[in-house]
């Protein structure tokens, strides 16, 4: 009876400590999601103010630093958690591979188990690089917007502005870590290929 108590206490806190970790990764990649979207909304509300008003509306380069800013404080706080996540899940594949095909072998129930795990470990840093890639896409679409205004009939003063604003797009704010490692499809390809 003694077992059976230790046993239970076992599994309960087992359950607390994966429910806890569920509900934070849930919660942050909820947040990132939510938030590579808004970046994405707000990039095509620039956009399309920059073809409709052209490049004398003022409010086009303010609202243009508010999202390179947000970008950047959005690395300070979670980029080194981004790679980390990214970096692990490139591994863990390996091992629910390898036992995956023992499984298999064995005739074992635990094999779907195994393909579903294996599965989410794929998922996970493929929705964190994609986030990172629609950012990355509407930067280069605002860029587009840039240069495919009439920037050369304006006045010198606010091809000034366009200029810069070009120049700042032309190596666009995405999710990185320091500007080492940029997280997009391109990252997710290369680290899933090298197991």
């Amino acid at each position: 009876m003694h077992e059976l108590w230790r046993n239970l206490a076992g599994t309960i806190l087992t359950c607390l400590a994966c429910y806890t970790a569920l509900t934070i990764y849930t919660a942050f990649s909820s947040f990132l999601i939510a938030f590579s979207f808004q970046i994405s909304a707000y990039s095509k509300m620039l956009q399309n103010r920059l073809e409709t008003n052209g490049p004398q509306d003022k409010t086009i380069y303010r609202h243009h630093q508010t999202i390179i800013k947000l970008v950047e404080e959005f690395n300070d706080l979670f980029s080194i958690q981004i790679c980390i996540e990214v970096l692990v899940a490139s591994l863990e594949p390996c091992g629910y591979g390898y036992a995956m095909m023992k499984s298999v072998k064995k005739y074992d129930l635990g094999t779907l188990d195994l393909f579903y795990k294996m599965f989410m470990v794929l998922a996970a840093p493929f929705a964190l690089c994609y986030c990172g890639q629609v950012i990355s896409n509407q930067m280069e679409k605002l860029h587009d917007s840039c240069y495919m205004t009439n920037w050369y009939e304006e006045k010198p003063k606010i091809r000034r502005d366009l200029l810069t604003m070009m120049m700042v797009t032309t190596k666009p704010k995405t999710l990185n870590y320091r500007m080492i490692v940029t997280f997009n499809l391109q990252y997710f390809f290369t680290v899933r290929s090298k197991y």
